[in-house]
């Protein structure tokens, strides 16, 4: 909350005065038509000295900035940096996937509005870049949050030959907020895009992102805690999405099922994959609800008897209870994992 200046505070001390007192005046008056001229004059004089009052005009026009999040667990972010001082928008909306995601036209009416878009980055969502160049926002703060996220701790996922150059950051993956250790980043790079955006909220934010990075750590102590004693250590993911996951907290990723978000691998790529799980005797596949399970179950069929399917949800859903938040989802996802693993 501001605080009020002197000036403010006196102004609205002498408006209740004056108001009590033409009040006073009304209810001595007998007859009907003096009622209503003063009655008439207490609304005028009401809210022209309110419209008047530092701030208040501004803050009855703009109402909470708007924010755009690519993504759920970014909104969440979002919510928690901002609280009330905040409107927060999802752009692709639960079940969907970012790779694969095209905005509405609501959305983009969203985005013409908005203050800040913030976006998880390195090319999970490649359709941001073009969305930008469409709508017309000259004073839209864009928060990249991964690009908070330190260099070193980045893990590769593709050849650096193949991406033209030695610090293009399209070469790494880009689902390091599965790691809560990760996730502080974005949740800084986040409270700075809204002070940029809203400086006087500054405090607020600051405020708000410390708590909720206090939340984040005590996050990644659970799930180290719970994931210390799993019996089986190595999965098999439908896509990379948990890669930073595992680097986190001593699991092994031994292969994926689609190697691109959406793109069913070739029956070469299964039989190796097949021949992984056998070799390494993994019994976990892991699938997830924003894509089809069909190949991960064919994978675990063929791959021999005691191998299983589960779905954890790297990004969540504002309307299931059990995922509607980061640290709910994330909670959720390691007692499905448990389930399996151990």
């Amino acid at each position: 909350m501001q605080r009020r200046s002197n000036a403010s505070v006196f102004m609205g001390r002498s408006t209740s005065y004056r108001l009590e007192s033409i009040v006073r005046v009304v209810k001595r008056s007998r007859t009907g038509r003096v009622w209503t001229l003063l009655a008439a004059s207490v609304t005028v004089a009401a809210l022209l000295l309110l419209l008047a009052a530092p701030g208040c005009g501004r803050r009855l026009a703009q109402g909470r900035m708007k924010v755009a999040a690519s993504i759920v667990p970014l909104a969440d972010f979002c919510r928690n940096v901002g609280g009330d001082r905040v409107e927060v928008r999802v752009m692709v909306p639960p079940g969907a996937s970012p790779h694969t995601f095209e905005p509405t036209s609501g959305q983009m009416k969203f985005l013409s509005d908005a203050r800040v878009l913030v976006v998880n980055g390195m090319s999970l969502e490649s359709w941001a870049t073009q969305v930008i160049g469409k709508i017309d926002n000259p004073g839209l703060v864009e928060v990249e949050a991964g690009r908070a996220v330190p260099k070193a701790r980045l893990i590769m996922a593709v050849e650096r030959s193949q991406t033209g150059g030695h610090d293009d950051r399209a070469a790494f993956d880009p689902h390091f907020w599965l790691d809560p250790g990760l996730a502080v980043y974005e949740v800084n790079a986040i409270r700075d895009g809204f002070i940029k955006a809203d400086p006087a909220g500054k405090d607020v934010y600051r405020r708000n992102a410390s708590d909720y990075v206090g939340m984040l750590e005590e996050l990644d102590r659970e799930i180290a805690a719970e994931t210390s004693d799993f019996t089986r250590r190595k999965f098999v993911a439908l896509h990379p999405a948990w890669t930073y996951f595992a680097e986190r907290y001593g699991l092994e990723q031994v292969g994926v099922v689609e190697e691109l978000p959406g793109k069913e691998p070739g029956a070469s790529h299964i039989a190796g994959l097949i021949s992984d799980i056998r070799t390494h005797d993994v019994k976990v596949v892991v699938a997830e609800p924003q894509l089809s399970s069909r190949a991960a179950e064919v994978i675990a069929r063929e791959a021999g008897p005691g191998v299983v399917v589960v779905k954890l949800d790297p990004l969540g859903n504002p309307d299931n209870p059990e995922v509607d938040t980061y640290i709910k989802m994330m909670k959720h996802d390691v007692d499905v994992m448990r389930g399996a693993m151990r």
